[in-house]
Order: structure tokens, then C-alpha cells, then sequence
């Protein structure tokens, strides 16, 4: 990768480099100039093109690590709705799920690192001094109480939020059909073969007009 952004740096150098020349060169040394420096812009933005996946991938990779994860959705959505790859598509769409994937097993431990730490909480409170009055003891069954319920409360929470994650990771897993179809049609939007492949697939999830719609493009 960076092999080849560096590589990129130096076209583009050399880009420059050859249009500053054409100042005060011949009129055929211009053309010849600028018919080097168009052939190497061009392959510049080839290089890029195929780096378009992983600029994508790591842009969202970047806002993961910074704890944004509804930027990092956003950055994958907006990446599968531009990209023209099926190379670049499979990267930025394994990478997605690999994010939702993640967000579901952190969820999880998270959710049985908090039920340890109720198990051990019970456990000390079992083994405290039993001795006190009435209203020690009234104080400290109202407190477990109260505790219980707040905690009963956090494990429906989390328990809501693994499901939410869970639901979208299978969410994105059944778009995959659809989303690389979409990346094929921006690749050749005159493509018959896979405007009626879209139709079906909306036919298949009871998107009735969509997939009338499909047919009319």
C-alpha cells in the first residue's frame, strides 16, 4: 500500500515537474510535454483508483479506533454506494461485517464482564456480618433490592443493544445480493442481465415495486 501511494507521490511530482517545463519550450517541446504529463496524471489517478477500497476501509478503520462508530457506518455506506470494483467492493463489505461483527462480541463481553461483577457483589454481601438491628437489616434489604432492580435493569439494556447489533450484522449480510448488484449497474448501467437480476431480488423480499421499478430503468 504504501509502496504504491508513494509511488503515486512521485508521478505526481514528476506531473509537475513536466508542466513547469512547458513554460518557455518549444511549441512542439509543449506538446509533447503535456501529452507526458496528461499519460502520467492519468496513471495517477489509476493508482488511486486502485487504492479506492483501502483509503475507504481505513477511513473508517480511523473513526472505529476513535469510538465513532455511527461515522464509521457512515463512512462504509457511503464506500458501498460509490465504489465500481467488485475487488473493491468485497473489501469495503468484509470489512463492514468484520465492524458489525466486532460491535457484537464487545457488546457480549461487556454484558458478561457486568453479570461477574453482580455474581461477586452477591457473593460478598452473603459472606458480610450478619449481626445488626432491625433497621440494618431493613436498610440493607431495601438496598438489595433497590440494587437488583437497577441491575435487572443494565442486563435488559445491554441485552436490547446485542440484539440491535445482532440485527444489523444479519441486515447488512442480506444486502450483500443487492449492494454488489448496484456496484455491477454502476460498472455498466446498460447491463439487462443484471437490472432483471435486481428485480428478482427485490421480488424475493416482497419489494414489489421496486422491482417493477427495476425493470423500467
Amino acid at each position: 500500500g504504501s509502496g504504491i501511494a508513494a509511488g503515486g507521490n512521485d508521478l505526481g511530482f514528476e506531473v509537475f515537474d513536466n508542466t513547469s517545463k512547458a513554460f518557455g519550450a518549444s511549441e512542439d517541446d509543449k506538446q509533447q510535454q503535456t501529452k507526458e504529463a496528461t499519460n502520467k496524471s492519468q496513471a495517477v489517478n489509476h493508482r488511486l483508483g486502485e487504492m479506492e477500497g483501502t483509503l475507504w476501509t481505513r477511513l473508517a478503520e480511523y473513526h472505529v479506533r476513535a469510538g465513532d462508530f455511527e461515522l464509521a457506518r457512515s463512512v462504509y455506506e457511503e464506500a458501498l454506494d460509490a465504489i465500481t470494483r467488485v475487488r473493491d467492493f468485497s473489501l469495503v463489505f468484509d470489512a463492514y461485517v468484520r465492524f458489525e461483527e466486532g460491535v457484537i462480541e464487545a457488546l457480549m463481553e461487556l454484558m458478561e464482564d457486568e453479570d461477574e461483577d453482580g455474581d461477586e457483589d452477591g457473593m460478598k454481601d452473603d459472606k458480610g456480618d450478619s449481626m445488626g438491628d432491625e433497621n440494618d437489616d431493613l436498610d440493607i434489604l431495601l438496598g438489595d433490592h433497590v440494587n437488583n432492580a437497577v441491575a435487572a435493569d443494565e442486563n435488559a439494556g445491554a441485552s436490547a443493544d446485542v440484539e440491535l447489533a445482532i440485527s444489523r450484522a444479519e441486515h447488512l449480510t442480506s444486502r450483500r445480493p443487492l449492494l454488489l448488484n448496484r456496484v455491477l449497474l454502476r460498472q455498466n448501467p446498460h447491463n439487462v442481465g443484471e437490472w432483471i437480476k435486481r428485480s428478482e431480488l427485490y421480488n424475493d423480499l416482497g419489494e414489489v415495486d421496486l422491482a417493477a421499478a427495476a425493470l423500467e430503468e
